[in-house]
């Protein structure tokens, strides 16, 4: 299991302890994915988002010394046949676009096409997530976007990119910040009617 903290609460810590900020990204709300991956800190949205996103509690809470320690809890129920890998938290409800590449793209390639492309902003810029790439969608019409490639400091994918392969909207669109996100092995197959309770404990030591 890997857990990462995203960059962008990263930022917002330091800026608290610094005193220029609050922390925006708030993690009231959990949402489960199924698509392959390992997390990283550059991430901006799970693998496969699949549901909808449940709100969490969250807490203060002690683990070593008085209130050193931010406990969020959240059941989420399955809704079918799946097998889970992935799990972000989120400050907002509202689940995000997903649409898939029309054509598969390059390492190379600054132009992609995408199936499902109204489902995103019609203003630019907004980030999408292609598999573990971050990319900056900086213009574009109907579905063929100008791209910068590898933002937010995530790698940029050497081989093809095939079509069909899911296309999620990051920061910029309804998919508001992810605060932190965990990748799972082989993942955990639920029916319809399971549940998974998680409970996440950020201690500060």
């Amino acid at each position: 299991m890997i857990t990462v903290l995203t960059s962008q609460v990263r930022n917002s810590l330091a800026a608290s302890i610094l005193g220029s900020g609050t922390l925006s990204i708030y993690p009231k709300y959990i949402q489960w994915g199924t698509g392959s991956g390992i997390a990283n800190g550059s991430d901006e949205t799970l693998f496969n988002p699949v549901q909808s996103r449940v709100a969490t509690s969250v807490s203060q809470t002690t683990t070593t010394t008085s209130g050193d320690t931010v406990l969020i809890s959240g059941l989420i129920t399955s809704s079918g046949t799946q097998n889970i890998t992935n799990v972000g938290l989120f400050n907002t409800i509202t689940g995000t676009a997903i649409g898939t590449l029309a054509s598969q793209i390059g390492s190379t390639d600054t132009i992609i096409n995408v199936s499902g492309y109204a489902n995103f902003p019609s203003t630019y810029p907004f980030d999408v997530q292609i598999l573990s790439e971050v990319m900056t969608v900086t213009t574009g019409t109907a579905g063929a976007w100008t791209v910068t490639r590898n933002t937010n400091g995530s790698n940029r994918t050497l081989n093809v990119i095939p079509s069909t392969t899911q296309v999620v909207g990051g920061n910029n669109t309804a998919n508001g910040s992810m605060f932190l996100k965990t990748s799972f092995g082989g993942g955990a197959t639920l029916n319809a009617g399971d549940a998974l309770q998680f409970k996440i404990s950020l201690q500060f030591i």
